[in-house]
């Protein structure tokens, strides 16, 4: 999962929280890149909504 953010402490938290979950954390930098990733998200709903993809689909970050 993509985590922006500007408070160190608040980003540790969630990515806590998320890591207990099952889940990777990228951390994606300062606040002013959430816009970036809501993008990504609203690029995925429009695909979804087309029927190019599942609803249930999802990027992934290849490292």
């Amino acid at each position: 999962m993509l985590v922006a953010g500007d408070d160190a402490a608040a980003k540790e938290t969630f990515s806590a929280t998320v890591t207990a979950g099952g889940l990777r954390v990228l951390d994606a930098g300062a606040l002013s890149r959430a816009r970036e990733l809501e993008a990504t998200a609203l690029l995925q709903m429009g695909l979804a909504a087309a029927g190019q993809i599942s609803w249930t689909n999802g990027f992934a970050v290849v490292k």
